[in-house]
C-alpha cells in the first residue's frame, strides 16, 4: 500500500468527517435554541438522508463522468456553501435544501474516498486499511462534536469552522491526483431481490437506519431539553459516537463464534433495556451512568449495520457481495429518512422522552421479526458464516470490504500499455486501433491512455484524436487538451481536421487547446482562419480572446479555403471498424482475452 497517497486520503477523510461531526451536533442544537418546533427540527434533519440516498444512487455515475478529484472538489465546495448558507439564513426551506445538499455531498465524498482507498490497497491489507479508516472517521466525528466549547451554537462562528473544514478537506486529495483510478461499473441488484436473498439482513439494515439516524439527530435535542449543554453535551454525544464503533469489537467477536441471528437477537434485547435505562439515569441526575448508557445505546444500534451486511453476505454468492452492500446502503438511507421525522412527531405530541419510546417500539418490532425468521429458515453453520467486519453506518461502500473480490487493476493496466508499445513498434496504425478498442471497452481509460501514448514518437497524435473523437465525441475536449499538452508538432493538422469534421465543436475545443499548450498559440489562430469552420468569425474571436490579444483581426475576407487532403486511414471512416476486419478482429480478441479491468491505479 503506498503510504503517501493513503496518508493524504486519511487527512481528507478526517477533515471532512470533522466538519460532518460538528455540523451533526450544531444544527439540532441551533434549531432547538431558536425555539423551532421539534416536528420541524425532525423534518429538517431527516432531509440529510434524502440527499444521502440521492448521492448513494448517483455518486458512481458522477465519478465516472468527471473523475475523483473533481467530484471530491465539488463535494467540498458545495458542502461548505451549504453550511455557510445555513449560518447566514434562518429560513426553514433554505435549511431543508441545504441539509439535503450536505447529505448528497457526504455520500459522494465517501464514495470517492472508498474508491481511492481501494485503489491504493492490496488483497492482504484491505482489512487493515478499512479499520484505520473507521478509527479516523470515529476520531474526527467525536472531536468535531466538541466544537460546541468554542462558541455558542447561536453564533455564526461554528458554521464558519464547518465551512472551512469542508473546503480544506479538498486540498490533500489534489496531491493524490496522479494515483486517480478508473471507476468500475458495478452491477445492481433490485431491493426486492436483496430481501429474497436475506430477509433478516434487509430488515435489520432498515431498522438500523431508522434508529441510528433518529438518535444521532434527535438525541442532542433531547439532551438540550433536559439541561445538558456546552461541554457536557459534547461529552454526552462524544460518548455515544465512540460507542458506535468500540462496541463492534466484542459484538464482532461473538458474531464469528455463534449463530449470527442469535447475536442480533441478543443485541436487540440488550438495546431495549439500556434504552429504557438511559432517560431514567438522566432524570436521576447520575454523574456517569448517562454517558455509559449513551455509548451502549448508540453502540448496539451501530452494530446492527455490519451485522446486517454479514447476515446478507451469509446467503449471497461471491459475485453479489458488492451490489448487495450498495443495495443495503440504500435501504439504510430509506430508514434514515423515516426515523427522525417520525420520532419528532411523537416527541411533539407527547414529550421529549417519547424519543426512547419510539426506539424501544422499533427495536421490539425487530425482535419479533428475528424470532419469526429463526422459525422459517434453518440456521447456517457457524463455520460457513462470513466473517464480521467493522463498518461505521453509511460511511463505507463495498469496494473496500475485504470479503469482496479484489481487483488488481494496475496489473491489467500495465499489460495494456505493454501491448500498445509492442504494436507501436510494428504498426502504429494497429496501435491506434487497439487504443480505440480499449477505450470502447473502458471509456474511463481514454484520458490516461492518451497521456501515456501521446508522447510516443511513432504515434500520430492527430490520427489518434480523429479515431477516438469519432467513436467517443463526448470525450473530444478532454482528449484534445491532453494531446495538445503532449505533442504540439501536429497542431495544424488537428485544427484542419476539426474545422472540417467537427465544426459544431471546434470553438470549444480550440479555445481549450490554446489554454493547455505552451507552444505558439498564434499558429492555431492562423490555421483556423486559413481553414474556417462553419462559424469562422465566432471561432476565431474566441481563440483570439483566449490568447489575451487586444488587436482586431480582419476576417471579413478570409483566405480561399483549399480542399483538404482525404485521409484514407482506418480510424476516420464513419465506422472505423468496418473497413479493417483483419486488424479489428485481432484487436478485439486481445481486449477480451486479457479482460482488462477498471483502469490504472
Amino acid at each position: 500500500m503506498p503510504i503517501y497517497p493513503a496518508t493524504l486520503l486519511f487527512i481528507s477523510s478526517f477533515l471532512l468527517m470533522g466538519s460532518h461531526g460538528l455540523s451533526g451536533i450544531l444544527l439540532p442544537v441551533s434549531l432547538a435554541e431558536s425555539n423551532i418546533s421539534v416536528e420541524i427540527i425532525g423534518f429538517i434533519l431527516s432531509m440529510y438522508s434524502v440527499g444521502f440516498l440521492l448521492g448513494a444512487i448517483l455518486g458512481k455515475r458522477i465519478l465516472r463522468r468527471i473523475g475523483l478529484v473533481r467530484t471530491f472538489a465539488m463535494c467540498g465546495s458545495l458542502g461548505a456553501s451549504a453550511i455557510l448558507t445555513m449560518g447566514l439564513n434562518a429560513d426553514m426551506w433554505i435549511w431543508v435544501l441545504m441539509r439535503s445538499l450536505m447529505g448528497f455531498c457526504i455520500a459522494c465524498a465517501t464514495a470517492t474516498l472508498d474508491v481511492w482507498f481501494n485503489s491504493v490497497s492490496t488483497q492482504s491489507n484491505r482489512g487493515k486499511l478499512l479499520a484505520i479508516n473507521q478509527i479516523v472517521i470515529l476520531s474526527a466525528i467525536t472531536i468535531g462534536q466538541f466544537g460546541l466549547v468554542i462558541a455558542a451554537p447561536s453564533e455564526i462562528t461554528l458554521f464558519l469552522i464547518c465551512g472551512v473544514l469542508f473546503s480544506i478537506s479538498v486540498t490533500p486529495v489534489i496531491f493524490v491526483a496522479q494515483f486517480e483510478p478508473s471507476i468500475e461499473s458495478i452491477p445492481t441488484i433490485p431491493l426486492k431481490a436483496i430481501y429474497t436473498i436475506s430477509p433478516l439482513g434487509f430488515i435489520t439494515c432498515f431498522v438500523c437506519g431508522v434508529l441510528y439516524s433518529t438518535l444521532i439527530n434527535m438525541l442532542p435535542v433531547y439532551a438540550g431539553g433536559v439541561g445538558l449543554n456546552g461541554f457536557e453535551l459534547s461529552m454526552f454525544m462524544g460518548a455515544a459516537t465512540a460507542g458506535g464503533i468500540l462496541l463492534q469489537i466484542p459484538i464482532g467477536h461473538l458474531s464469528d463464534r455463534f449463530e449470527r441471528r442469535k447475536v442480533i437477537l441478543g443485541s436487540s434485547f440488550v438495546l431495549a433495556i439500556v434504552c429504557f435505562a438511559l432517560p431514567v439515569s438522566i432524570e436521576w441526575q447520575s454523574p456517569i451512568a448517562p454517558f455509559f448508557l449513551a455509548a451502549m445505546t448508540m453502540g448496539l444500534i451501530a452494530c446492527l449495520y455490519p451485522l446486517s451486511i454479514a447476515e446478507a453476505f451469509d446467503h449471497s454468492m461471491k459475485t453479489q457481495l458488492v451490489p448487495v452492500v450498495s443495495g443495503l446502503l440504500c435501504i439504510y438511507a430509506i430508514g434514515a429518512i423515516i426515523g427522525p421525522y417520525t420520532a419528532s412527531l411523537l416527541m411533539g405530541s407527547i414529550d421529549q422522552s417519547a424519543l426512547f419510546t419510539f426506539v424501544i417500539m422499533v427495536d421490539l418490532a425487530l425482535i419479533t421479526f428475528i424470532i419469526y425468521r429463526m422459525s422459517e429458515r434453518e440456521a447456517l453453520p457457524v463455520e460457513e458464516q462470513e466473517t464480521f467486519v467493522m463498518h461505521t453506518p453509511a460511511s463505507v461502500h463495498g469496494e473496500l470490504d475485504p470479503r469482496t473480490d479484489y481487483q488488481d487493476s494496475s496489473v491489467k493496466w500495465e499489460t495494456a500499455l505493454l501491448q500498445i508499445d509492442q504494436l507501436t513498434a510494428s504498426s502504429p496504425i494497429n496501435a491506434i486501433t487497439f487504443i480505440r478498442s480499449l477505450v470502447n471497452k473502458q471509456p474511463q481509460w481514454a484520458i490516461s491512455l492518451v497521456e501515456r501514448t501521446g508522447k510516443i514518437d511513432n504515434i500520430d497524435t492527430t490520427h489518434m484524436f480523429r479515431s477516438l473523437a469519432l467513436t467517443h465525441p463526448e470525450l473530444s475536449l478532454d482528449i484534445a487538451n491532453q494531446l495538445a499538452s503532449s505533442d504540439d508538432n501536429q497542431i495544424e493538422d488537428l485544427v484542419i481536421w476539426l474545422a472540417e469534421k467537427q465544426p459544431e465543436n471546434v470553438s470549444a475545443i480550440l479555445t481549450a487547446m490554446t489554454e493547455s499548450i505552451d507552444s505558439d498559440q498564434r499558429a492555431i489562430s492562423d490555421t483556423t482562419v486559413a481553414n474556417p469552420p462553419e462559424q469562422p468569425v465566432q471561432t476565431y474571436q474566441e481563440i483570439v480572446a483566449s490568447e489575451g490579444q487586444a488587436e482586431e483581426v480582419d476576417i471579413s475576407q478570409p483566405p480561399v479555403y483549399e480542399t483538404m487532403n482525404e485521409w484514407n486511414i482506418l480510424a476516420v471512416s464513419e465506422n472505423p471498424l468496418q473497413n479493417a476486419h483483419d486488424i479489428s478482429d485481432v484487436v478485439e480478441h486481445q481486449v477480451h482475452k486479457n479482460d482488462f479491468g477498471p483502469g490504472p491505479s
